[in-house]
C-alpha cells in the first residue's frame, strides 16, 4: 500500500510498534522499513514534531493533530494534517489523514492532482475531528448509537442505522436514528446487494423506488463492513433528502469501517461469551485443567455429580487428587488427542459410579497444549436402564427365566459341549395342560400368577448347570446338559426329571379362595446324535410334546424319527391348505338330519372335505386342527357359509326342499370384528332366507368372550337366524352361561352316543342333559347316531332329532339330491319344522 497523501484512517500500537493503515477498501498491518509508514516522505525536520505528537497522545489520552510535509514521487510537497486519539480499551493510538490542499481546493473550485483522493467537503476535517472526539471513548452499543445519532447531525441524514447480519438473509439493527427498525428480511430492501458475494464491497447509493418498507422520495447509501476475511458482517445505511448530500460520503464513512467493524466483532465475541458461560452451567460436569491437569475451573454440574466442593478442588490434580482412587485417570496424558470413554469414579461420600468422560486438549497460537476442558456425566441411570433392556432382550418379564433369545446361546454352547466331550444331554420341552381355559375364564391377571407359580415350582428341580427357560404362553423348557456318557442312562435321568416335574405342575393352586389344577404334557429329546444340530432340538422336543399332548396329556414322550415325519406332513398340510381355497380343492358334503319320532327330515348340515388333485380327501379332523391354528380357519369358514349359502338356494329354486340349512362356525371366526357385515353380506349376495339358515357354534366360542358372543347372536337372531350350540358336553360346560345364551337348540356330542347301549355313565350323561334342555327350551340333536338301539334310547329320552350313520353319511351334492327325492316320493307328508318342536 503506498503510503500517498490521501485521507485514510491509521492505527499505532505503541508497545509493539506495530503500525495498521485503512483506506476505502481494507485494513492492513503495515511491514515497511522505518520507523512509521510516511519514513520515507515526511521531511527530515518533521520528524522530532511527529514523535512528539505520537507520544503526546499516548500519554495525555487527550485527541491531537500534527500539520506535517509529505513529498510525493514527482517531489512534490504536500501538508498533511494528521489527527489521532488515544484509545484505552485498544491500547492502541488512532485517526486519520488528509492533505491540507483538499480543502484549499475545494474552496477555489481547483482539482486536485490525479494521485489524491477525491476531496472532502470543505468543513469535513472540522467535522471528522469532532465525529472521532465524540466515539473516542465510547464501545459497544454505546459506540453504535453515538455513531448514528452523530452522522446524521453532522452529515445532515434523515435516517441513518447500524445493521449486523443475522443468518443469511436477515438484519438485526444495533443502532437507529430517525427510523423505527429492529430487525428485518433482505429481500426487497436496497441493500440486499450488498450480500451477493465479492462484489458487495462497493457502497450501494440509489434513490429510494419500490422499496415499502422506506419513505418514498429520498436517496439511499449502504457502506458494507467487511471483517480482515473480507466477509460481510453487517452495514451502515443512511437516508438523504437528495443525492448531493452523499458526495463523497465514502471517504468519510471508510475512515470509521474498521472501528465500526471492530465494535461489531466486540459485540459478537462478547454475545459468545455470554453464551459460553450459559454452556458452561449446563447439567454436564466440566472441568477446565492446565497442561498438568491441575484444576482450574469447575462448574456447578461437577458439584451435584461428584459431591466434591467447587471451591475446594481448585488447585488441585485431577488424577492424584480428586481422582486418584480406582487407577487414576485411565488415559495416557502423553498421547492424549481426544479421548472419550466409560470410567469408575469415586463420589465424595465413598461410593463408585460409572461416568462419561470426553477430553479435550486447547492450543495455544503455537501449537502446544494450554489447558484441557474435560466434560463428564454419570451414566449410572443409563447403565441401569441398558441392564434393564438386556434383561428384556435375555430374560422374561414375567417369571425373571431365561427367554428364547437365552436359551438358543445356552443351547448351543451345551450341544458343543457334549458333542466334544461325548456326554448325553437332554432338553425338555413343557406344555401346560388347560391352561388356556384358566386364563380365558378367570382373566390374565390370574394366568399371570399361574405362570409365575409354575416358574417357581420348577425352579425347586433345576440343578446346577442347567436351564429353565419361558418361550411365551404357556411353554417352558428345560436344559439337562450333560447327563451321563451312557445314553440309556441319560433317558432314565431325564425320564425321572420329567416325571417329577409333571408331578409338581399338576398339584393344586390356591388363588383367590379357589383351587386351581393343570397339568403338563413333555417332550423330550437327547442330544447330541447322529445328524442332528444344535438347531434341531427344539423342533424335535415340541414334536414329541405334542405326541404327549394326543397320548391323552399329563404325561411325557421322547423323540423318535415317526414323529418327525408326522410334523412333516403337518407343515406340508398346513402349506398346502393355503392354496387350496384358490385352487377350488374344498368341496361340501352334507348329511341329513332326522325327527327321531317319524323320521322326517328336518335339514342338513354342510360338511368340508378336501380332495388335492390326484390325492384322496384328506380328512377333516386332520386339516381342520391345523387350520384353527391360524387365522387360515376364518377364510375357511367364510367360504364354507358362501358356498352353502349358494347351494341351499340352488335347492330352492329347483324345487329341492330342505327345511334347513346348518353351517358351522369357527370361535376366530365368530370373533372378527366384521362377522356380523359378513353374514349381512352373504344373505344380500345369495338371497337365502336367514330363517331357514342355523349357524353351529362351539362351547368355546363363548369363553372369554361372553358378552361379545351373546350381543352378535341377539342380533343375527333379529333376522330370524338360529344358533346350535355344537358338541354340548365335550368341552368346558358353563351352565351360567348357557342359560344366558339365545341358543335355539343343543348337540350332543357323538363320543357320548356312540357307546350307548354298552355305557352306562354315556346313557345317564345323555338322560341328563334332553332333560336339562327340555326344561331350559331347548331342542336336542344327537349326533353320530349309529345304531336302532341307540335310537330307541334317544326317542325314550325325548331327543328331538339326529343325524349318524344310521340314516346317511355326509353326501356330495349329487346324492344328497337324489336323497332327498326318494325320501319324497316315499313320503309326501308335510316335513316338521325344526324349531317348533320342543
Amino acid at each position: 500500500m503506498k503510503q500517498q497523501a490521501t485521507q485514510m484512517m491509521w492505527f499505532y500500537d505503541r508497545q509493539h510498534e506495530q503500525w495498521s493503515l485503512s483506506d476505502h477498501l481494507s485494513c492492513q498491518p503495515w511491514q515497511g522499513e522505518g520507523a512509521h509508514p510516511w519514513a520515507s516522505q515526511l521531511a527530515p525536520e518533521d520528524e522530532p514534531g511527529f514523535a512528539d505528537f505520537l507520544a503526546r497522545l499516548h500519554h495525555s489520552g487527550q485527541p491531537g493533530q500534527f500539520i506535517g510535509h509529505l513529498c510525493d514521487e514527482a517531489g512534490t510537497v504536500h501538508h498533511v494534517l494528521w489527527y489521532g486519539q488515544y484509545v484505552p480499551a485498544q491500547q492502541l493510538c488512532c485517526g486519520w489523514l488528509a492533505p491540507l490542499e483538499m480543502a484549499h481546493n475545494a474552496a477555489s473550485r481547483v482539482e486536485p492532482p490525479a494521485s489524491l483522493a477525491p476531496p472532502l467537503p470543505l468543513l469535513q476535517a472540522p467535522l471528522l475531528a469532532q465525529l472521532a472526539q465524540a466515539l473516542s471513548a465510547r464501545t459497544g452499543l454505546d459506540f453504535c448509537h453515538t455513531l448514528v445519532n452523530e452522522l446524521a447531525h453532522i452529515l445532515g441524514a434523515n435516517a441513518v442505522w447500524l445493521t449486523e447480519r443475522v443468518g443469511l438473509d436477515r438484519l438485526r439493527v444495533l443502532a437507529s436514528h430517525g427510523i423505527d427498525f429492529k430487525e428485518y428480511a433482505l429481500a426487497d430492501m436496497p441493500c440486499q446487494q450488498l450480500y451477493r458475494g465479492a462484489a458487495s464491497a462497493t457502497p450501494v447509493s440509489e434513490p429510494l423506488t419500490g422499496c415499502a418498507c422506506l419513505p418514498p422520495g429520498q436517496h439511499y447509501y449502504a457502506q458494507p463492513l467487511l471483517d480482515r476475511s473480507g466477509q460481510i458482517l453487517g452495514h451502515l445505511a443512511l437516508l438523504f433528502p437528495n443525492q448531493t448530500q452523499t458526495a463523497d460520503l465514502g471517504s468519510v464513512l471508510t475512515i470509521f469501517s474498521v472501528r465500526m467493524v471492530a465494535e461489531l466483532e466486540r459485540l459478537q465475541s462478547d454475545a459468545l461469551m455470554r453464551l459460553s458461560a450459559v454452556a458452561f452451567e449446563t447439567h454436564e460436569g466440566i472441568i477446565i485443567t492446565d497442561p498438568d491437569f491441575k484444576i482450574l475451573r469447575v462448574n456447578y454440574a461437577f458439584s451435584q455429580i461428584t459431591g466434591f466442593d467447587s471451591q475446594g478442588v481448585i488447585g488441585l490434580h485431577l488424577g492424584n487428587d480428586l481422582w486418584s482412587g480406582l487407577g487414576g485417570l485411565g488415559y495416557e496424558l502423553n498421547a492424549l488427542d481426544r479421548w472419550q470413554g466409560e470410567t469408575l469414579r469415586l463420589h465424595a461420600d465413598g461410593h463408585v459410579y460409572p461416568q462419561w468422560e470426553i477430553v479435550t486438549p486447547v492450543q495455544d497460537d503455537k501449537g502446544g497444549i494450554s489447558h484441557y476442558v474435560i466434560f463428564f456425566e454419570d451414566i449410572s441411570e443409563r447403565k441401569a436402564a441398558e441392564r434393564r433392556i438386556q434383561d428384556l432382550a435375555y430374560y422374561d418379564e414375567l417369571t425373571g427365566l431365561p427367554n428364547r433369545r437365552q436359551l438358543h446361546e445356552t443351547l448351543a454352547q451345551a450341544f458343543s459341549e457334549a458333542s466334544r466331550e461325548h456326554l448325553i444331554g437332554a432338553l425338555l420341552f413343557i406344555d401346560l395342560d388347560h391352561f388356556k381355559t384358566i386364563n380365558d375364564s378367570l382373566g390374565h391377571a390370574t394366568g399371570d400368577w399361574l405362570l409365575k407359580e409354575v416358574a417357581s415350582r420348577l425352579k425347586r428341580l433345576v440343578r446346577q448347570g442347567d436351564c429353565l427357560a419361558r418361550l411365551g404362553g404357556d411353554e417352558f423348557v428345560l436344559l439337562l446338559p450333560g447327563l451321563s456318557i451312557s445314553p440309556p442312562q441319560a433317558e432314565m435321568q431325564a425320564d425321572l426329571i420329567a416325571e417329577r416335574l409333571i408331578g409338581e405342575i399338576a398339584a393344586p393352586y390356591s388363588h383367590g379362595g379357589q383351587v386351581l389344577h393343570i397339568g403338563a404334557s413333555v417332550g423330550i429329546t437327547l442330544f447330541p446324535g447322529r445328524e442332528q444340530e444344535a438347531g434341531d432340538l427344539l423342533k424335535q422336543a415340541d414334536t414329541a410334546m405334542y405326541q404327549a399332548k394326543s397320548a391323552g396329556r399329563k404325561t411325557r414322550r421322547f423323540f423318535d424319527a415317526s414323529m418327525q415325519l408326522q410334523a412333516d406332513r403337518r407343515l406340508h398340510i398346513h402349506n398346502e391348505l393355503r392354496s387350496a381355497l384358490n385352487n377350488q380343492e374344498l368341496t361340501l358334503h352334507y348329511q341329513p338330519q332326522h325327527m327321531v319320532e317319524g323320521g322326517d327330515i328336518i335339514g342338513v348340515e354342510a360338511l368340508i372335505r378336501w380332495q388335492p388333485p390326484g390325492r384322496a380327501l384328506v380328512s377333516p379332523a386332520e386339516f381342520i386342527p391345523i387350520a384353527e391354528e391360524t387365522d387360515l380357519i376364518v377364510d375357511i369358514g367364510n367360504w364354507v357359509l358362501h358356498e352353502a349359502c349358494t347351494q341351499y338356494v340352488s335347492w330352492e329354486e329347483n324345487g329341492i326342499h330342505v327345511p334347513q340349512l346348518s353351517v358351522n362356525v369357527s370361535a376366530k371366526q365368530f370373533h372378527a370384528h366384521d362377522f356380523v357385515d359378513r353374514i349381512h353380506d352373504v344373505l344380500a349376495a345369495t338371497g337365502m332366507d336367514p330363517s331357514c339358515l342355523n349357524l353351529e357354534i362351539t362351547e368355546s366360542v363363548v369363553l372369554g368372550h361372553a358378552e361379545d358372543t351373546i350381543s352378535k347372536m341377539a342380533e343375527l337372531k333379529t333376522l330370524g337366524i338360529s344358533f346350535a350350540i355344537d358338541d354340548f358336553g365335550a368341552g368346558y360346560s358353563s351352565l351360567s352361561y348357557l342359560k344366558r345364551l339365545p341358543a335355539d337348540e343343543l348337540k350332543i356330542d357323538r363320543s357320548f352316543i356312540q357307546d350307548i347301549p354298552k355305557d352306562g355313565d354315556n346313557m345317564a350323561i345323555v338322560e341328563a342333559v334332553i332333560a336339562m334342555a327340555r326344561h331350559m327350551g331347548f331342542n336336542v340333536t344327537a349326533e353320530g347316531v349309529e345304531s336302532r338301539q341307540q335310537l330307541e334310547f334317544l326317542q325314550a329320552q325325548g331327543c328331538h332329532f339326529f343325524q349318524g350313520y344310521l340314516a346317511s353319511k355326509p353326501l356330495p351334492v349329487p346324492y344328497l339330491e337324489r336323497y332327498i327325492s326318494r325320501l319324497t316320493r316315499h313320503d309326501r307328508a308335510a316335513p316338521a319344522d325344526k324349531n317348533s318342536v320342543a
